[in-house]
Parts: C-alpha cells; structure tokens; sequence
C-alpha cells in the first residue's frame, strides 16, 4: 500500500481487510457491506484500532454505489461455498467498470471450483442400545441434499482433484454457466467395498500471484461441499461425475463404468422432498402384478395401469397432445380457433411419424384408477428399449405417474434409450432422477439413456 492508495471492500463484513488495509498505509478506504449492523461494527473496529479517520463504512449494495473510478485496489470477498453462489463474477466486472482506476488490482483475481471423490469416515446408521433397525430409506433420502464438511479428517480422498469450472475476475462480465459440471476418475484397483460413496467440491481463488485460498482446508469463513452418492455393488474402472448448479438447487450425477457396462445415479433435494411428501400423505408405491399401487391419505388404493390404444382414444389422445403444448402456442397470439386448429394438425403429423418411425412400438393408455390419464409409446425393436413418449394430463401431474411408469419399464429390461426437448427441463430432470444420461444432442433435443445392472453382471 502506498500513501495515496485507495481502497474499496466490497461485501466488507466485519471489515478486516478494510482496516488492515488501512494500517498498511491506504489513504483512504471505503468499506461497502449491506448489513446495517456490520456497518456499525466495521466503525467500531476502525476506531478501536485508530484507523476511524481513513475507514468509510457504508450499507448499500455496490451496485447502488456512486463513486468514480479512484480506487486502486478493489477487494470483494463475495464467495460463497460454492464460489459463484455470492455473484461474486457480476460484482468485480461492475467495480471494474465504475470503481478501479486505470491500472489498478482486484483481489481476487480468479475464481474456481474443484472436486475429488472420496469415501466418507461419519457414520450414524447404528444405535448403542444394538437395536435392529434398516436405515436403507434413510440413506436414500440423505444422499439427495448436499452437506458442509465440518473437518477435513472425515473424508478420505480417493481419486486426484479435477477443476470443475475456472473464471478470470480480470475480464469476466457474467457468472458462467454452472450447468453440467463434470469430472472423470480413474478408480484404479479399488475393490467394492473402498469405492467412493461421495464427491467433495470446494472453490479455490488467487488472490494474487502466489497468494491462493483454498475452502477445502481449514478456514473461518467457508466449508466444501459434499455431494453423496450410493457406491456400486460390483467392480468400475471408471467414475463420471455431473453437477448441476442453479439459483434454485443442485442436481448430480454419478456414472460408474467398465467398458460398455454402466450404473448411473442422478440426485437432487426435489426427489427427496416429493418421496417424504409422498410419505406425508400416506402414498406406498409398490410394483404388484403389473401395477403401481398409490395408498393415499386413507383412500383405497389408486391403481395405475396400462391398456392398449384403440381406435376410440382418438379424442382422448389429441386432447392430451394439446395440453402439452397450449401454453407454448398461446403464445403465439392466435385465436383459441386458430390454436385449436394448429395443435390438432401437429397431434396428427405427430402420430403418423411414430408410425413410419416405430412401426412395432406399443402404444398404451396410461389408466388411474380406470381413468385414462396419459399415454405412454414404447419401442422393443431396438437394441435398446426406445422410450418414444410419454404424457400425463395436467390434473393428474405431480402424483409420480410417469416416474412410475419408468420405474416399472426399468425393473422389466436392460437399456432404455429417448430423446427429449432441450427446452423441457422438467423432463429431463425427471429422466436425470432416474438414471439417465446425456449420450448426445441436436438442435432440438437430448439424446439419453439408461443402462441398467441386471443379471448379466452377476
């Protein structure tokens, strides 16, 4: 620091750096926090440690500040666990716009994310009193919600770490997409019972050259994240990890694979959440005689069946072909005639193609409790199972008809194999939820896939 530096702390907190700054010899410092209380603190802190004069505490969002471009360093400790999560990209690219002086430094100067496979130490599926208990349903629920790792010491780490994702603070302009992070291990000779049963992420940044901070050790602000995973019953060589990062939540992936064979998990805190709602109302799913049972709320149990289309279900299956697409062609400004009249010449085109292009696919109604309430198309012609559609009307959408459908079509074959939109997220996390894994892609849609571990592999 020089006599005549400027200093502004973005996200100042307590303000350490802002008053070390100031001891170092800053001239003036602007520390910049939107907690009223903090702010407090920060001028506290100054004038306890005689930089009060030099220390400027202000609450406001520096997005809302109007200062000049007079500072010659600019720190933000905008990180969260997860790096991104604090806009830490968008907050240097504005304080580099409107607050840095020419040939000044922000600190950091980049930012990333890491990640490694390990095995976990914690356990607490026993009692002391030795009572017999399964916890398989708790841990099926737990591997879906990410957790902070308190103490290194608890994990051990089994593969190299792998940079997921990296972003220079220098030129960025926006956050990156955080979409479909992904990491390839080796598992070398490791037996069943060592494989991993979770990946640790954490954010690294270079504060300066040579000066780098890292969240998986030790410190007072930030923790790695673990995300969980169920370790395979048999031998991989390979480990192919995904991770999906959103405003509104995680989503990964978990791909052990040896050679063609392959066990794929997909996780996310909304299929835990809709299994324990599940559970909340009284719903078991079971797999009976062909059917899935739902008991719920004290009712008697719904059943979901599966019949053959005919020519009667016509109607039925155009009707359900337009609430697919209604609110995408509302959009488009046309009459409810003109609409009406679209959607049923698409439905139309739709089935003719199946037709030519699955001449032997099974074309079933999807019944609850002897109501129709969807379709399903399915191709066993190919090597793979095709899943070439499947539909639920809207009212009875979110009581897991089509997860147990899919459910059911996966305990019955080997390999399933659809495409879906690119624009339909739901869907695609629903196929994610079940397994499946991005094999390719086109203008419009993802190619997927399923591939299962039955009998072959024992």
């Amino acid at each position: 620091m020089t006599p005549r530096c400027a200093v502004l702390d973005i996200g100042a907190g307590t303000g350490i750096w802002s008053i070390a700054a100031a001891k170092l010899g800053a001239a003036r410092v602007v520390a910049v926090d939107m907690d009223e209380l903090l702010v407090g603190v920060i001028r506290l802190l100054a004038d306890e440690h005689g930089v009060g004069d030099r220390v400027e505490a202000i609450c406001a969002s520096s997005f809302d500040l109007q200062l000049g471009r007079e500072f010659d360093v600019v720190i933000s400790e905008t990180i969260g666990y997860l790096g991104y999560d604090e806009r830490i990209v968008e907050v240097m690219a504005d304080a580099r716009n409107r607050f840095l002086s020419e040939g000044g430094h922000i600190i950091p100067e980049t930012v990333s994310l890491h990640a490694a496979a390990g095995k976990l130490k914690v356990r607490t599926e026993s009692l002391p009193v030795g009572v017999d208990l399964d916890f398989d349903a708790l841990a099926r629920l737990n591997r879906n919600s990410p957790r902070v790792l308190k103490r290194s010491r608890d994990v051990t780490l089994q593969t190299r770490a792998t940079r997921l994702i990296s972003t220079d603070l220098r030129r960025a302009k926006q956050t990156p997409s955080l979409r479909e992070l992904t990491a390839t291990w080796d598992l070398g000779e490791l037996q069943p019972g060592e494989f991993p049963d979770c990946v640790i992420v954490w954010a690294e940044s270079r504060l300066a050259p040579g000066v780098k901070l890292s969240t998986r050790r030790k410190t007072t602000s930030w923790l790695p994240t673990v995300y969980r995973i169920a370790p395979p019953s048999r031998r991989f060589n390979k480990l192919d990890f995904s991770l999906s990062l959103t405003p509104e939540s995680n989503y990964w992936t978990a791909t052990f694979t040896d050679g063609n064979d392959r066990e794929s998990q997909g996780y996310s805190p909304e299929a835990a959440a809709t299994e324990m709602i599940a559970a909340a109302r009284g719903a078991v799913f079971t797999h009976a005689h062909g059917h899935v049972l739902l008991a719920n709320d004290r009712q008697a149990p719904s059943v979901i069946e599966l019949r053959d289309v005919t020519s009667d279900d016509e109607k039925f299956l155009c009707e359900l072909y337009h609430t697919t697409r209604s609110d995408e062609v509302a959009a488009f400004g046309w009459s409810k005639a003109e609409q009406d009249s679209f959607l049923t010449m698409q439905f139309t085109m739709q089935q003719q193609a199946y037709r030519m292009q699955y001449p032997d696919a099974k074309h079933s109604v999807i019944l609850f409790d002897g109501e129709p309430a969807g379709r399903v198309i399915v191709d066993r012609s190919a090597h793979a199972v095709s899943l070439t559609d499947i539909a639920v009307l809207p009212k009875f959408r979110g009581r897991g008809i089509a997860s147990r459908i899919i459910s059911r079509l996966q305990d019955e074959v080997d390999a399933i194999a659809l495409s879906v939109d690119r624009a339909n997220a739901s869907a695609r996390r629903l196929y994610e939820k079940h397994g499946f894994t991005i094999t390719g892609e086109s203008e419009f849609n993802f190619e997927m896939r399923w591939k299962g571990n039955r009998n072959e592999h024992l």
